[in-house]
């Protein structure tokens, strides 16, 4: 597994339609690999008040077009990519990291009997406390544990576009900060490089961990 960092050229107009219609990047991001079949997740991040990609994949990315596209093709690299195996082999029970990520809080309702409706209709959470206990509630099954008071939403916002073919997306899009501590070591590798949740084309699920921050008492 690889991760990679392209820093995104904001002052371009395509870069930001890029960022409001994220999928112009998902289809750029496509072309990255010869392969069709190749596990990646990717966001949008900032990285000492730069925008950038941050891109997990099973194999190497070739981002030349997207640096020319989206970043600064001038760059000598435009990106810079590394070995994700080490971090993941590192990984054991009892650790606590700093975590990042973007996800899709969403809750199924099934309205009225109908028997073709096995989960129901999709809404986002939209309040924080919505969004903070959908991540409470599956952690443990993803292989990790969080407290309350070590991690908040930092910024949620709704995407909506419309796909080259014509139909149009929407949804919620919520980013989480903090701190965890792993309890299955295998699950949570798993959620580290296949991600958690919905809408991953569009720059949703991917999780990535740093060395733990303690939380601030102003």
């Amino acid at each position: 597994m690889y991760m990679t960092r392209l820093f995104l050229d904001v002052e371009r107009r395509q870069t930001m339609q890029a960022l409001a219609e994220p999928n112009h990047l998902h289809g750029a991001i496509e072309r990255a690999f010869s392969e069709t079949r190749v596990r990646r997740l990717w966001r949008i991040d900032w990285f000492r008040d730069q925008c950038c990609l941050l891109l997990v994949s099973e194999k190497q990315p070739d981002l030349q077009h997207l640096a020319d596209q989206f970043g600064f093709p001038h760059a000598n690299p435009g990106w810079e990519t590394r070995d994700y195996s080490p971090l993941l082999n590192r990984l054991q029970n009892g650790q606590s990291w700093h975590f990042r990520l973007r996800a899709n809080p969403i809750h199924s309702k099934i309205e009225g009997e109908t028997k073709n409706t096995k989960r129901g209709r999709i809404y986002a959470h939209v309040t924080r406390a919505q969004q903070k206990q959908w991540l409470m509630e599956r952690a443990e099954s993803l292989g990790f544990l969080l407290e309350d008071n070590t991690y908040d939403v930092v910024n949620s916002s709704w995407l909506r576009f419309r796909k080259s073919g014509g139909s149009f997306v929407s949804f919620c899009a919520a980013t989480f900060e903090g701190n965890l501590t792993v309890v299955d070591q295998d699950k949570f590798r798993d959620v580290l490089v296949s991600g958690i949740g919905r809408e991953k084309a569009y720059g949703c699920g991917l999780l990535t961990i740093a060395q733990r921050r303690e939380p601030r008492h102003d």
